[in-house]
């Protein structure tokens, strides 16, 4: 049982530098490193509108068993995004783990 255990770990942390790596190449600047070693990141998305700068955080830890039995964790930093339209996008970001 440990072996596969061990075999186990070993896939998921493959899989989540693979995905570091390519999160990293898509978002480049936007693409933060908060903590390496706990797997803690942050995708920064702002508007291009000039007159009103909205700008958001997503942060995402990658739990030591993710992606084969644990979702990403994940906070939205968003001042400006609130009720229905947060609860919608938490909601999206469910779907597409699922």
């Amino acid at each position: 049982m440990a072996d596969i255990t061990n075999l186990e770990s070993e896939e998921d942390l493959q899989a989540q530098i693979e995905e570091i790596e390519a999160l990293s190449s898509i978002y480049g600047d936007e693409w933060c490193v908060i903590d390496e070693a706990s797997r803690i990141f942050c995708i920064k998305i702002s508007s291009d509108a000039e007159e009103q700068k909205m700008t958001a955080c997503l942060q995402i830890i990658l739990p030591p068993d993710y992606p084969s039995t644990a979702p990403p964790i994940y906070q939205i930093n968003a001042a400006w995004l609130r009720g229905s339209e947060r609860a919608k996008l938490a909601n999206s970001l469910e779907d597409i783990y699922v």
